[in-house]
C-alpha cells in the first residue's frame, strides 16, 4: 500500500513544476468552452450530462487554477479529488474534457502548452483509482468482489 501511496505522490510532484503559460492563461476561457463543444459534438449522446457540468466546470477551473504553485502534496490530492466528489463529476468525463483541452491548447498556442492539461488528464485517472485500491487494501478486501458487485448491480439494472 505505501508503494502505490508514493508512486501518487510522485505523480503530484511533477504536477507540481507545470505551469500555464502566458498563452494557455490569457486563452483559457476559449480553451475551455472549444473542449466542451467538442465533447458535445463528438458525444452527442452525453450533451444533458456535460450541459449540467458547465456551471460546474467554470467553478472547477477557478479551483485548478489556484493549484498554481501550491507545493502541498495532501492540498493538491484533496482539491483534484473534490471535483469529483464535492462537484459530483465523473472522472471519465473529466479527464475526456482535460484531454481536448490539451487539444485546443496545442491548435490555440502550441504542443507544450498540452501538458499544463495532459497533467490533470492523468491525475483525473490516477487519483481515484489510486484512492480506490488504498481503500481495498486498507479494508484488507479482494479487489474481484468490488468489480463483481458492480457487474451484478449493471445486469439488475436492465
Amino acid at each position: 500500500m505505501k508503494e502505490a501511496v508514493k508512486k501518487t505522490a510522485q505523480l503530484i510532484i511533477a504536477s507540481f513544476s507545470i505551469k500555464p503559460s502566458e498563452c494557455v492563461l490569457r486563452n483559457y476561457d476559449t480553451i475551455t468552452k472549444n473542449a466542451i463543444n467538442t465533447l458535445i459534438k463528438l458525444f452527442p449522446e452525453l450533451s444533458n450530462d456535460v450541459n449540467a457540468l458547465v456551471g460546474k466546470f467554470a467553478e472547477i477551473q477557478e479551483n485548478v487554477k489556484k493549484l498554481i504553485g501550491t507545493t502541498d502534496i495532501s492540498e493538491y490530492a484533496d482539491s483534484i479529488l473534490t471535483i469529483f466528489t464535492v462537484y459530483n463529476v465523473n472522472p471519465g468525463l473529466y479527464a475526456a474534457f482535460t484531454a481536448l483541452q490539451a487539444t485546443e491548447a496545442i491548435k490555440t498556442c502550441g504542443d507544450s502548452d498540452a501538458k499544463f492539461f495532459l497533467a490533470r488528464t492523468i491525475l483525473a485517472g490516477a487519483l481515484p483509482f489510486d484512492l480506490y485500491t488504498t481503500l481495498l487494501d486498507y479494508l484488507n478486501m479482494d479487489r474481484t468482489f468490488p468489480i463483481n458487485l458492480f457487474k451484478a448491480l449493471l445486469e439488475s439494472s436492465k
